[in-house]
């Protein structure tokens, strides 16, 4: 069989050429070291058999140790099981690749990013059954207790399919089977001659599904993933940013928003709040919620956020259900024409990013009110939390961890309280613009009002340092008197760490 140019036979063939050397390198393992063995003593005493340091290591070991007892860890005795792993790998894709013809036969498209993935091989017939059962939900007849099952037996056929077995399905499916798939997991309504029935999937389970569909496909079928499945993207058009050109409360404006892959990793160097830099959607709010989980939890964080092989991101979130989920996500991030962030970034490293857009697809979800980036603009910081980690965030200006029972009762020492407990604390400014010009002058342009802020410390003598989601690069952290912080600042919230 040759595919696309790749000969199963010969490449078979190659495998076990690969195995057979496997089993004769302990052999030549030996004999080699014999000659070295012997070399090294027939030389004058201070000099070696070799100036390899690699082959040196073989003067002595004539009968080699198995490498499960920690022997042949070296040329050419390693080889065995570097050259089994190799010939195992290339049979694997092998079959894989065999897979990949019987699904061109089929008649469904292959892409070339399928042909060696290192998984089961595809079987046409699972996809053939898969999608056959996706058009059936056109027209069916869902009887009196909803649609929720007949979902779940397709939504489970989805999760069991390969990543080349699912690029198939989607490439072969139609745009209206897709859609209306959608509309029938994303739609949880009773209809209304019976209020007890079961109708689409549940958001975790819809997440679950779709993501996991999202993370398999290849990248040639984002824009018709997307297409059928909006809520996979969030809404820019509804924010400030696009409507006004730019944040007025920083400053930054744009010249034009479109959607545009970084090239920059996740991480350069770990997580730090010193990556967070938030930019022009206006979700200061969200966005100081992450800059203090990166300080007090940074691993955290790192754990919660994945890049899958076909260059999908996969963040780890709560829902306002607090069910736990992986909201799965296409690389592209809302840039202006230059090709510039407009969306929280950091120094080199496109994590915050990534964390930002999740949050905006499954906020979107809260039922609020708008969708995406939007929909999160502007919010009580304390709504965040239960997205960041799953536990319920708390006013501590309003009786919470202080058991202060007045709102303009705002110690400091009960901040300071919260957060050497290990809690993330977050202030907010009031939204009075007058205070915009009316404050210490040390603080330069880090102070702003409607805005929130997140704490970095304490300095010795009890004053609360404050680091501002803008980001540490133009906006340095401020210190705050108690006397500066019942004037200038409004209420104050706290969440757990996990």
């Amino acid at each position: 069989m040759v595919f696309r140019g790749f000969d199963a036979a010969k490449l078979t063939a190659l495998a076990g050429d690969l195995d057979t050397l496997a089993g004769q390198s302990g052999r030549l393992h030996t004999q080699l070291a014999s000659v070295l063995t012997s070399a090294q003593q027939n030389l004058p005493a201070g000099q070696n058999a070799s100036r390899d340091p690699d082959l040196q290591d073989l003067v002595g070991d004539v009968i080699p140790m198995p490498s499960f007892f920690g022997g042949r860890r070296r040329l050419p005795g390693s080889l065995g099981g570097e050259l089994g792993d190799m010939q195992s790998s290339m049979k694997r894709r092998i079959k894989q690749l065999e897979g990949a013809q019987e699904l061109a036969d089929r008649g469904y498209p292959v892409s070339d990013s399928s042909i060696f993935l290192d998984e089961k091989p595809a079987d046409g017939k699972k996809v053939d059954d898969a999608l056959r059962h996706l058009q059936e939900l056109q027209g069916k007849d869902f009887g009196t207790n909803g649609n929720r099952d007949d979902l779940e037996k397709v939504s489970g056929e989805l999760d069991g399919l390969t990543a080349a077995e699912m690029d198939a399905l989607v490439s072969k499916a139609s745009p209206k089977d897709l859609a209306f798939y959608n509309q029938l997991v994303s739609c949880t309504d009773d209809s209304g001659w019976n209020p007890f029935d079961e109708n689409g999937l549940p958001e975790d389970k819809r997440r679950a599904t779709l993501g996991g569909m999202l993370s398999k496909i290849s990248p040639e079928n984002f824009g018709k993933f997307q297409a059928a499945f909006p809520g996979m993207q969030p809404d820019v058009t509804n924010t400030g940013a696009w409507e006004q050109g730019g944040n007025n409360q920083n400053g930054q404006t744009n010249n034009g928003i479109h959607w545009q892959t970084p090239t920059d990793p996740l991480f350069v160097d770990g997580v730090s709040a010193d990556d967070v830099n938030q930019r022009q959607f206006g979700d200061c709010w969200y966005v100081a919620s992450l800059a203090g989980l990166a300080q007090k939890d940074p691993k955290f964080l790192q754990e919660g956020i994945k890049q899958n092989p076909n260059g999908t991101v996969s963040v780890r979130v709560w829902d306002k259900d607090g069910n736990y989920q992986w909201v799965t996500m296409t690389p592209d991030l809302p840039t202006d024409k230059n090709g510039s962030p407009i969306t929280t970034y950091g120094s080199g490293e496109s994590w915050p990013a990534y964390y930002e857009k999740a949050f905006a697809i499954a906020y979107s979800d809260d039922g609020d009110g708008e969708r995406g980036y939007g929909g999160v603009e502007g919010d009580d910081p304390k709504k965040s939390a239960p997205y960041l980690t799953g536990k319920e965030g708390e006013d501590l200006t309003t009786g919470g961890f202080l058991g202060i029972g007045e709102h303009e009762d705002k110690s400091l020492d009960g901040l300071k309280k919260a957060f050497d407990s290990g809690k993330v604390v977050t202030v907010s400014t009031p939204a009075d613009e007058k205070l915009d010009k009316d404050h210490p002058q040390e603080w330069g342009n880090t102070y702003c009002t409607n805005h929130a802020y997140y704490v970095r410390g304490f300095t010795a003598d009890g004053k609360v340092i404050l680091g501002n989601p803008w980001g540490t690069s133009g906006y340095p952290p401020i210190t705050v008197s108690q006397e500066q912080f019942n004037k200038y600042f409004g209420g104050a919230e706290a969440f757990d760490v996990p």
